[in-house]
């Protein structure tokens, strides 16, 4: 079953998120599914993105992990399409989107994501979604631009790299770093690195999707990725975060442990938090139902 922890936090019922997920599972029809979307393409910044659902319905943005892409929110945009307009970009230097500049840091990554929101879509305003290095994008993103954030949903992610003395940026980057500019393949630490992040009920056909996805990979991208992941410090930020937020988190992540949901909801002073079992750092396809049906409860609830 989800976990949820009431103080200091809003919660959801557990009844209530099962009555919606069979609500969203149940109603999947007249929509434009993400396999049958065409991948799109905007200006400024050359950003690709997918999407499914209805042009009129409410926008909801998702932002993929460093093993990851717009593909990779395919269970959850193809149930939210009833009711959302599902839009999943490539983030800079991944899948069809263009390279990012060189030094392209977190501010620059934060603000191509406010111009693809209100230049490229046209919009004045968005529900996002973020998994690990996308949810650590949006709490940067709300706290600079909360009139763009109607609400935010983190998953599996954390309030700054190596929060309590985990690890150290320079220790997580610099081999990355370095194995990257010295020509080696994506394709050659995609599996090791995978099977460590999942947990140990991950179904070994997601290991092996989440696998040939990151070696599919540009070098430009994992090293924007992993910039990002390295210099991530929302500690004085995340109090200045005014919409709805949700913080999700696999019980069996050892990257972005539970506690990390935690912290980051308590730094925000009113969020919802969420533990969902049999999942580790990919908690969107390890345990998709569950993830789905408490995103559909929080965008309806705010809760």
């Amino acid at each position: 079953m989800l976990l949820h922890r009431n103080l200091p936090f809003r919660t959801a019922s557990l009844g209530s998120c099962h009555e919606c997920m069979h609500t969203v599972f149940m109603n999947t029809h007249s929509r434009k599914t993400l396999e049958n979307s065409p991948i799109m393409h905007g200006e400024p910044f050359d950003i690709a993105w997918k999407e499914a659902g209805h042009e009129s319905g409410k926008p909801l943005i998702f932002l993929h992990a460093m093993a990851g892409s717009s593909t990779a929110w395919a269970p959850q945009m193809d149930s939210l399409a009833p009711y959302f307009r599902c839009i999943a970009w490539d983030m800079p230097g991944f899948g069809e989107s263009a390279d990012a500049p060189d030094g392209a840091d977190m501010p620059w990554t934060v603000d191509t994501l406010y111009a693809f929101v209100t230049r490229t879509l046209n919009l004045s305003s968005a529900h996002f979604v973020g998994l690990s290095v996308g949810g650590m994008i949006l709490q940067h993103f709300a706290a600079r631009y909360p009139e763009v954030a109607k609400s935010i949903a983190i998953l599996d992610s954390s309030p700054k790299f190596g929060f309590g003395g985990a690890s150290k940026p320079a220790e997580f980057a610099d081999p990355i770093l370095a194995d990257l500019a010295g020509g080696t393949s994506p394709a050659d630490f995609s599996e090791s690195m995978i099977r460590a992040i999942v947990g140990p009920d991950c179904p070994e056909k997601v290991k092996m999707a989440a696998i040939q996805s990151m070696s599919r990979s540009r070098a430009n991208g994992l090293a924007l990725a992993t910039r990002l992941i390295a210099g991530h410090d929302a500690l004085e930020q995340l109090c200045r975060i005014t919409c709805p937020v949700l913080t999700l988190a696999g019980a069996q992540d050892g990257e972005t442990p539970p506690s990390y949901a935690y912290e980051i909801a308590a730094r925000i002073g009113a969020a919802s938090v969420t533990i969902v079992p049999q999942a580790g750092h990919i908690v969107n396809l390890e345990n998709p139902d569950p993830v789905t049906a408490r995103l559909a409860f929080f965008l309806e609830h705010g809760l």
